[in-house]
């Protein structure tokens, strides 16, 4: 039975192997990807405050060196970001590998009476694509969490740095989306996605069973009550898929998206209050320029809350699909005995043999 506070990064990383190290290097590659790809903000501050200060003189040689700058870290952060996915990539299609393999290993140790009760379709559902939810969370989603953690750490520093006022107003766009995305992933809703992904396996199930079975069915006859099975599990999975899309995620997915892209109204509102204040302290031109800084790091908000919204349906994913491989690695299986005896003639003898129903 699934362990409710099972780690499901440890689960996985169990089935890794040799390459679990893979996975490792290429969260670190991804977290310092993250960190590069915002020093390119960090030059337009720099090179807004220098046109500002020596307006109307706009030959300072200093904005070309910040635009070289910008261009070399963006161009770093990618080339890290890539050669930290390539290291997750091949970690993840190792580890589903490996599972696949343990499982059909697992199953083929199984006595048959577990075939009665677990049918092929359903083994494979469980097993085959089930291996295949877990490779966008070891290949993608880790990575982006750990970036995304370390770009909002580095976030909290930078908003505070220049004016703490507007760096609060972008942040308020990140904090009511977290809720949203939480509203719409954590709690009883966690357990909708796991009744939605049972349907689907109850949904692979029977149409691989219909298929397999079709020239029986039409030898005797039972197209209509064989076909009236699968229509029901596609409809009971299309129910349960358009109830957690429609009634659960629509008005949270809906918030979530309006302010993620609208982290720049809170800022507005606030330089409007707080631009009186700068006229008369006389340091209007930093004013100015922590608003460019803002306005244009902000943008990063959006980015980061849609790979922690892409990353946490990942996470949901791997977590039903952990629990379904689970079921197959749960299987009972058939002892060998300690000392095993060939026979000696073609002569077959049942002794102290037992038969029973389940349930």
């Amino acid at each position: 039975m699934e362990k409710q506070k099972r780690n499901d990064v440890a689960a996985l990383l169990r089935y890794a192997g040799g390459h679990k190290g893979l996975t490792f290097l290429g969260l670190a590659l991804s977290g310092l990807a993250m960190l590069l790809s915002m020093v390119p903000y960090i030059c337009i501050w720099l090179a807004a405050r220098d046109l500002i200060a020596a307006a109307p003189d706009w030959t300072q040689e200093s904005v070309a060196q910040y635009g070289w700058l910008a261009f070399a870290f963006a161009v770093g952060g990618i080339v890290i970001y890539f050669l930290g996915l390539m290291c997750t990539h091949l970690a993840a299609f190792r580890t589903a590998s490996n599972i696949r393999k343990q499982g059909v290993a697992r199953v083929m140790k199984a006595p048959l009476g577990y075939f009665d009760a677990n049918a092929s379709g359903l083994i494979r559902g469980r097993l085959d694509a089930a291996a295949a939810d877990t490779e966008t969370l070891l290949a993608h989603n880790l990575a982006d969490i750990v970036g995304t953690v370390i770009m909002f750490l580095a976030m909290l520093v930078l908003m505070f740095v220049f004016d703490w006022r507007m760096g609060a107003a972008c942040l308020l766009a990140a904090v009511i989306s977290v809720i949203a995305m939480f509203s719409m992933m954590g709690g009883k809703n966690a357990a909708l996605m796991a009744e939605y992904q049972a349907a689907q396996d109850r949904m692979t199930k029977a149409g691989t069973e219909y298929v397999r079975g079709i020239p029986v069915v039409k030898i005797f006859q039972q197209t209509v009550y064989s076909f009236k099975a699968f229509k029901e599990a596609i409809e009971d999975y299309s129910s349960k898929a358009g109830y957690y899309q429609d009634k659960v995620c629509r008005v949270p997915q809906s918030i979530n998206l309006t302010f993620t892209e609208g982290a720049f109204v809170f800022l507005v509102p606030v330089v409007l209050f707080l631009a009186p204040g700068a006229l008369a302290g006389g340091d209007f031109a930093g004013f100015i320029t922590n608003f460019i800084f803002y306005a244009v790091f902000s943008a990063i908000i959006s980015t980061a809350l849609a790979r922690i919204m892409f990353a946490s349906a990942g996470t949901m994913l791997a977590h039903t699909a952990l629990g379904r491989i689970d079921q197959v690695m749960d299987a009972p299986f058939l002892k060998a005995p300690a000392h095993p005896q060939k026979p000696r003639d073609n002569r077959v003898e049942f002794r102290d043999v037992s038969f029973t129903y389940d349930g």
